[in-house]
């Protein structure tokens, strides 16, 4: 891995230093984890920047919620880490009370497929 990350989440490592991801995999899945909970407008700098899956919390559970949420997330996703990974599958439930997501996705610098998911169950 080139250059020197902060693990996520942040750590202090038994060194005394801080921790770093130990791959690129590791890395990039930690990128996609803190641009998916982050909500829009909470980063200052970055006003665009999230996926906001934390605050479906107190959204309707239903197929249009689903439809909404699969468009912000592959929004997010192209635009901050459209250079980093290539998105295979996405795929975004609502089932009774339970709003699952899965992302599959393939990085980009090592060919590696990965599958991550988000599930909110009220």
């Amino acid at each position: 891995m080139s250059g020197r990350h902060l693990a996520f989440p942040f750590r202090i490592a038994p060194d005394g230093r801080t921790a770093t991801p130990a791959s690129l995999d590791e890395h990039i899945k930690g990128e996609i984890i803190q641009l998916l909970l982050t909500a829009p407008g909470e980063r200052l700098f970055l006003p665009a920047f999230g996926g906001g899956l934390k605050r479906l919390v107190f959204e309707r559970n239903d197929d249009v919620a689903a439809t909404l949420t699969k468009a912000v997330v592959s929004q997010a996703l192209s635009t901050y880490l459209g250079h980093r990974i290539a998105v295979e599958m996405l795929d975004v439930r609502a089932d009774g009370s339970t709003l699952e997501v899965d992302l599959r996705y393939r990085v980009i610098a090592t060919g590696e497929t990965r599958l991550v998911t988000f599930q909110r169950q009220t």
